[in-house]
């Protein structure tokens, strides 16, 4: 038997929250992936033998996928927005002094 692992990721604590990990594991078992550990609310690891690559292909899912949640790319578009607002905010203030 030989195993593959890999490890789910989430921008924001996404696994502190039972049902989440509970849906994401429900996707991920199709593929034949097992919860191996929960490394904090950010990272689950998983393992699978890889005798399950042979279905990879008539998933609806990919099967290596690292990335759960919110997209990196919206908080982190989030954070600049917000803290170009606080600057904005900040300049005016001193500015009005």
């Amino acid at each position: 038997m030989e195993l593959e692992y890999k490890v789910i990721q989430a921008t924001t604590p996404h696994f502190a929250k039972s049902p989440n990990i509970a849906a994401v594991m429900a996707e991920e078992e199709k593929a034949g992936w097992r919860l191996l550990e929960k490394c904090d609310n950010y990272k689950l690891r998983l393992q699978r033998d890889i005798s399950h690559r042979a279905n990879d292909k008539n998933l609806s899912i990919d099967p290596y996928r690292t990335q759960v949640g919110i997209n990196n790319a919206i908080v982190y578009g989030i954070t600049t927005v917000v803290t170009l607002g606080v600057v904005y905010a900040i300049f005016n203030l001193v500015g009005a002094l």
